[in-house]
């Protein structure tokens, strides 16, 4: 004979199926995730309604038999939320006689345990309450104490713990021979390390149940609801792929949201992903793909040769993803990377090659002369828990109010740059964060809230290939110097053999050496080598500095720098004959050939405005010794 929570129609979420069970298996239950969310659970009539999680819960309860379903709410207080349905369960009055004993909204550690005694002793006695009832507190991490530091706050946390020890049985309405909890404490939070250390999360009386935000299925759905209601009419079966597609891991209410943005922007094929990108990061015009940056993009290769010079490979490659990034092509060849970051480059080469320059250069091309990219130097991040510093400090701990450095950047402004220089130098663990970074295009910070990447330029530079271990430093000093003279080397004579080098050292780390190669797949064909500069590319770098040097002498002390022929063949035969430090090599030259000696002069002989210092020539003795006029 089938009972009616046999005839009940299916439930639609695997949640809600695992509360349904689990109402008769621990007398505490603990919802995490997307707990705040609009979900569809079925009526009597078979129609799909949205509730709330506290409603659903009602709903299951209800289904049940449960004599009360009572909640302990921070704005309302203690009461009872819907009536019981099933006549067997009639409320009893003793209920009634607990809420207007505990009404009210302000309840501290000693009046939650008074609380929590007096639900429990309903059921002692002879005439003690023969049916279930159930507690649910829908703002848990709000609710209890931060952490069991006073005495009230220790003896409700071992209240706590001991009702999921002690939960009284009662026959399971609907269910002749069956037994189940007489009361069902239910906590819900967003995160379970909100919750105090003290919390009882383990053994076997509390059982933890994670919602999960909605799947395709379950956005197409909602895509179809919301559009019927939004639009007044039913969603052709490419609206629903749009709407879908583009709210890859938003919720119920923000795929809601997304649907009724759209309706106030002019129509066309990419409305539902321009509100969905409203949605998420706060703007509806795509950055990537206004005129000013297609314009940019146009004289993209000049202007980052002009930049960083002799590396074309490098600038073409960047020019390719920057290129993609902005007609919305990025991972088109994958069906799930609709959310990924609009470009990815990896820049593996030697020190002093423009690496950091390029990353520049990006930057400036695509958001103006004054920007710089958001960079984190990886060399900092060597251990675990340096981590926290990118997303933010766990619940309990200095920082968490202040969020993570790299969360706080994108939100803040989500089409942005990102540099992570040296990144080999970062804690592997901290690299599993990309991972999430590139493959889905979001992260979650420590407080719970989603940061999404897909506006986000991400560059990793890397010295991969020129490390030399710390034993053979110490065995030789010059190590380090020998071997970027050996890369020079053949780099000048063999450079299929200088590339194919840093490639297997590339692969070699990732593959083996922190053993995450699913890491290399997601940067995919967007890795590139930079090779050394050469001759011609070191003079131009030269003249650059010096130029340079010149322009600060003319602002500060309104004299003219003047570097004479004998000085600057001096400073050119110095530029190319070692080029394995690159343009940083050489910028490190002129400021020690010229920068200094000229501080020195202009400290001892003040110059006056219009006076011309003229560097006639150049020794290289132990130091650069100059000749002024």
């Amino acid at each position: 004979m089938n009972t009616p929570h046999d005839r009940r129609p299916e439930l639609p979420e695997a949640w809600m199926r695992e509360v349904d069970l689990s109402l008769s298996l621990a007398p505490h239950l603990l919802l995490t995730g997307n707990v705040r969310d609009l979900h569809q659970f079925p009526g009597p009539d078979g129609r799909v309604r949205l509730l709330n999680v506290q409603e659903v819960l009602r709903e299951l309860c209800h289904a049940r038999g449960y004599a009360g379903f009572l909640v302990l709410d921070p704005l309302s207080g203690f009461d009872r939320l819907g009536e019981a349905r099933n006549p067997d369960a009639t409320p009893d009055k003793r209920i009634d006689g607990l809420i207007s004993r505990f009404r009210g909204a302000d309840f501290d550690s000693e009046r939650q345990r008074e609380l929590l005694v007096a639900l429990h002793d309903m059921f002692s006695g002879t005439d003690g309450l023969t049916v279930p009832i159930a507690l649910v507190v829908p703002y848990a991490a709000r609710t209890l104490p931060g952490d069991a530091v006073l005495r009230a706050d220790r003896a409700l946390f071992t209240a706590i713990e001991a009702l999921g020890h002690t939960a009284p049985k009662v026959p399971m309405p609907n269910r002749p021979g069956h037994s189940t909890f007489g009361l069902t404490l239910i906590w819900v939070c967003e995160q379970q390390d909100q919750l105090a250390p003290a919390f009882p999360v383990s053994g076997d009386s509390v059982r933890t149940i994670r919602l999960l935000r909605p799947n395709l299925d379950r956005r197409t759905q909602l895509a179809a609801r919301f559009i019927r209601s939004v639009f007044r009419t039913e969603a052709r079966e490419e609206e629903l792929k749009s709407v879908a597609g583009a709210t890859d891991g938003l919720t119920a209410r923000q795929v809601r949201t997304t649907v009724l943005t759209a309706a106030t922007l002019p129509p066309g094929p990419t409305v539902f992903s321009d509100a969905a990108r409203l949605v998420r990061v706060g703007i509806t015009d795509d950055p990537w793909a206004g005129d000013t940056v297609r314009g940019r993009l146009a004289g993209a290769e000049e202007y980052l040769s002009h930049r960083v010079l002799g590396q074309p490979t490098a600038v073409a490659k960047t020019v390719d993803v920057l290129t993609r990034a902005a007609v919305g092509m990025s991972g088109a060849q994958s069906s799930a990377a609709r959310n990924r970051p609009r470009g990815v480059l990896f820049l593996a080469g030697p020190t002093g090659v423009g690496k950091t320059e390029l990353a520049r250069a990006v930057t400036t091309l695509l958001l103006g002369e004054e920007a710089q990219p958001v960079r984190f130097d990886m060399s900092e991040f060597r251990v675990d828990e340096s981590r926290q510093r990118l997303v933010g400090a766990p619940p309990g701990y200095v920082g968490y109010d202040s969020g993570g450095e790299l969360t706080n950047a994108v939100r803040a402004q989500p089409a942005c740059v990102l540099l992570f220089d040296e990144i080999e130098k970062a804690h592997e663990r901290i690299l599993d964060l990309f991972l999430q970074i590139l493959d889905e295009g979001r992260l979650t910070d420590s407080r719970g809230g989603t940061v999404y990447f897909s506006e986000c330029f991400i560059i990793f530079t890397s010295n991969i290939g020129t490390q030399v271990s710390d034993e053979d430093k110490k065995n030789d000093p010059e190590a380090a110097t020998r071997q970027a003279r050996e890369l020079l080397e053949q780099f000048n004579q063999d450079p299929s053999a200088y590339f194919a080098h840093f490639r297997s050292a590339y692969e070699k780390f990732f593959d083996q050496d922190i053993s995450r190669p699913e890491l290399r797949n997601r940067l995919g064909d967007n890795y590139v080598t930079l090779g050394f500069i050469d001759e011609k590319a070191a003079r131009e770098v030269l003249e650059r500095a010096l130029a340079s040097v010149a322009a600060r002498v003319r602002a500060v002390h309104k004299a003219d720098l003047v570097v004479g022929p004998d000085a600057l063949d001096t400073l050119c035969d110095a530029a190319v004959n070692d080029l394995g430090l690159g343009a940083r090599g050489v910028l490190n030259l002129v400021e020690s050939a010229v920068v200094n000696p000229l501080s020195r002069e202009l400290f001892r002989s003040p110059r006056a405005e219009g006076d011309r210092i003229t560097l006639v020539d150049l020794f290289p003795d132990d130091d650069w010794r100059p000749v002024w006029r």
